[in-house]
């Protein structure tokens, strides 16, 4: 029987190497899935290197950045389009990247282009591009591949991705308006503390014992943020650069992301978001043709919180051992209450992927309705602390200026 030579990854996410026997390469594919491992490349042993041997793909999450990640969903709807329409794989990719404006990603799209001219399936030839298309997406292709629904692949990775990103920019959106609120009133009380009350400190001078309580207090936290002010920055921007810095820690990232989950409130909502995220991302690999568990390792790099990636790698090793999907996932207690007994009717009523996809759309709406509510109510919490604050401030130095006047009489 012919030896084929593979790359795949592992459940834990690493790159193994080696050769197996099988009749051809889809047996071969095949017989590495049925040993728990994501086919990367497959192919008769004896042809040399495998395409993108040197693409280092173990140990973490391929992403672009915004901008490419945009356009690669603009590419990738454009050809399912195509696709579905009757065109060729190479006419496909020859107008897409002809109408690319970015020259780095039109560079890439013509890589994959050339090395799909020279044998290389699509998804061999876009495994060798990890920093623009990740484990997922060229899973979801390859299973594609297998299945001869490579245009309606895209399209549901077109979809998926579209998705994401508007979830992405709904949650940023939301956000944006509170922030600008936060800032202002941090600028503005800096300024009152920094250069407004400094002024009437000589008016004060010989008077300190005599001033009301509050404006004793602000006077003190002026002189104080005069002194440490600078000090207190530095400290601020090291904490920052510190805290950019430990997000890139794989393990730091992986602790912070667990505490996450257990704090009141931003717990529940993170558990929201990855019930919506993960039946999402089943629904539509599912669809695409790949099995539940390979569908659950290549979920992972869907998900935002680290913590709950990998209790989908253990929920994918438990499916495999023949655990109900249902119960391997509530043992990880990782997904909403409401969305883990509406996964297991799913489940049970044997239409996991319709039934996954209903439930994605319904936390998805749960989640804009309570960020929205969330900002809502944040906004008049916000002016009216910003004008209680800003107030107060002046209401003090009024009263202390008011009293030193009523005692120069």
């Amino acid at each position: 029987m012919p030896q084929f030579a593979y790359r795949a990854l592992t459940e834990a996410g690493e790159r193994v190497a080696g050769e197996i026997e099988a009749g051809d390469r889809r047996g071969a594919i095949q017989r590495l899935q049925a040993q728990g491992l994501i086919p990367i490349e497959a192919q008769p042993a004896g042809r040399g290197p495998l395409p993108g041997a040197d693409v280092p793909v173990a140990g973490g999450t391929a992403r672009s950045s915004g901008r490419h990640a945009a356009q690669v969903t603009v590419t990738t709807r454009e050809l399912a389009t195509l696709i579905g329409a009757g065109e060729t794989l190479e006419s496909a990719l020859a107008l897409v990247a002809g109408e690319l404006g970015d020259r780095r990603l039109r560079a890439v799209f013509e890589g994959i282009l050339n090395r799909v001219r020279t044998g290389a399936s699509l998804s061999d030839a876009m495994a060798a591009e990890p920093r623009v298309f990740s484990r997922l997406y060229v899973g979801m292709v390859r299973a594609a591949e297998a299945t001869g629904r490579l245009g309606e692949v895209l399209g549901e990775l077109a979809d998926l991705r579209e998705r994401q990103e508007a979830l992405r920019r709904q949650l940023t959106s939301a956000l944006i308006y509170p922030a600008v609120l936060m800032l202002t009133a941090i600028g503005a009380v800096l300024v009152l503390l920094l250069y407004v009350v400094p002024q009437f400190t000589p008016v004060f001078a010989g008077h300190e014992d005599r001033l009301p309580p509050l404006t004793r207090i602000i006077l003190d936290a002026a002189d104080w943020l005069r002194a440490r002010g600078p000090t207190m920055a530095v400290v601020l921007a090291c904490l920052g650069l510190l805290w950019l810095f430990a997000s890139r820690i794989g393990w730091l990232r992986l602790l912070g992301d667990r505490l996450t989950l257990r704090v009141w409130g931003i717990g529940t909502l993170a558990r929201e978001r990855a019930t919506a995220e993960v039946c999402r991302g089943l629904a539509t690999l599912l669809k695409g043709g790949l099995d539940l568990p390979s569908a659950l390792l290549l979920m992972r790099e869907m998900v935002s919180n680290l913590a709950i990636a990998e209790a989908l790698g253990r929920a994918a090793s438990a499916v495999r051992q023949g655990r109900r999907l249902s119960e391997a996932l509530a043992a990880e207690g990782i997904l909403q209450p409401m969305g883990q007994k509406l996964l297991k009717t799913a489940e049970e009523s044997g239409r996991l992927e319709p039934l996954a996809r209903y439930i994605a759309e319904r936390f998805e709406q749960i989640l804009a309705t309570r960020m929205q509510r969330f900002v809502t109510l944040l906004e008049p919490l916000l002016v009216i602390g910003l004008g209680g604050i800003v107030g107060g401030i002046v209401i003090a130095i009024l009263t202390a200026v008011l009293s030193v006047n009523e005692l120069a009489f």
